[in-house]
């Protein structure tokens, strides 16, 4: 039996070849008997026919993944990834085929203009690509190891935008694009949310909209009289693709089937140039669209003093993602202390015990 135990390891691994295919991996078990088990398990599955699971190509694991993936509200980023991944990895390589090594090539050549966490959203996006086609019973090959392409990205409190920078930034952006940026500072909604958001997903009247949060879940929101204002100015799309949806923006140039002065509804690319445009006319740096919804939860935190409603407000499930805003409280323990210094009565400094010039006291015999 081909089975042995890694120098530091706690469990048998196995590994022998059949008809030039290796097959290994650990076997899960601290006992060889058990071990030798689940080797021969694995000989019979790589023998036997009917127990070999089909395989599946880059391409087509795409397409599965695909059926899944567009009904979430971050679909056509997923999508734009997806495109690429199947481009560099090639459509028609089997995905038993790709190996550790072509991914760190491929997300090398990825880093390129980007930046750490990008790059590891698109490790995340091949990674759930990998698993819907192991758990559609195709034949994977081994599992990457996805924890060791992730690459490392510093953690430091959100970015804020600054009231001077703001003021700056909404001037600098273009006309038909301020009221979505602005739509996403006031609302610290996602921009999947924003963007994607229809007339007939509104109650104005109720001021309410329900959206599709992170994750597919359909969602209440609540919208303030400016949100209200916001939505109430947005103007009727001049083409059936974007009537639908209550943000678009009006076409540049003809291309495809796309018109100038056309409104189509607004998207990330379409947004991206835009945006850039107007951070750099703005002159403020270090901060992405993202860092829109950051700046609204730091706004409601340090207004309100409270994390959960900052976690109701952004829609998180877990309270430590709103953890991260915790660090605008540091103003409210800072002026607490500042405040009992002042209010600390002035003590008069006592001398030392031991002090030289401390003159001894005889004790009074009793």
């Amino acid at each position: 039996m081909t089975v042995y135990k890694p120098k530091g390891k706690p469990y048998y691994h196995y590994e022998f070849q059949i008809r030039g295919k290796r097959y290994y991996g650990s076997t899960g078990c601290e006992r060889k008997r058990d071990a030798e088990e689940v080797e021969r398990r694995e000989r019979r599955k790589a023998v036997l026919p009917s127990e070999q699971r089909p395989p599946i190509t880059v391409n087509e694991a795409a397409s599965l993944y695909q059926d899944h993936a567009e009904l979430l509200p971050s679909w056509p980023t997923i999508r734009y990834m997806l495109t690429e991944l199947v481009a560099g990895l090639g459509p028609s390589k089997l995905l038993s085929e790709v190996t550790d090594r072509d991914l760190q090539i491929y997300f090398a050549r990825r880093r390129n203009g980007r930046s750490n966490s990008s790059v590891n959203r698109e490790i995340e996006n091949a990674r759930s690509l990998w698993r819907r086609a192991k758990r559609s019973k195709y034949d994977v090959g081994e599992m990457p190891d996805w924890a060791l392409l992730l690459l490392k990205v510093p953690k430091k409190p959100p970015r804020e935008l600054q009231p001077i920078e703001e003021d700056k930034l909404m001037l600098a952006l273009r006309n038909d694009v301020v009221d979505a940026v602005e739509f996403l500072l006031k609302s610290g909604w996602r921009r999947a949310e924003v963007l994607g958001l229809r007339w007939e997903d509104l109650n104005l009247p109720a001021k309410s909209a329900v959206t599709r949060i992170k994750g597919g879940d359909h969602v209440n929101r609540p919208l303030t009289t400016a949100l209200v204002e916001i939505i109430a100015r947005q103007p009727q799309a001049d083409t059936d693709e974007g009537k639908s949806f209550v943000f678009t923006y009006v076409c540049q140039k003809s291309r495809g089937n796309r018109r100038k002065d056309k409104r189509y509804p607004l998207t990330p690319t379409a947004l991206r140039k835009p945006w850039a445009a107007a951070l750099e006319g703005a002159e403020v740096s270090s901060f992405r669209l993202h860092d829109l919804r950051h700046t609204r939860g730091t706004r409601i935190v340090r207004a309100t003093g409270s994390l959960a409603a900052a976690k109701e407000a952004l829609k998180h499930k877990r309270i430590e993602t709103t953890l991260r805003y915790a660090h605008v409280l540091d103003d409210d323990v800072r002026n607490a202390l500042e405040a009992s210094e002042a209010r600390a009565p002035k003590s008069r400094p006592q001398e030392s015990r031991h002090s030289p010039d401390r003159k001894s006291v005889k004790k009074r015999k009793a």
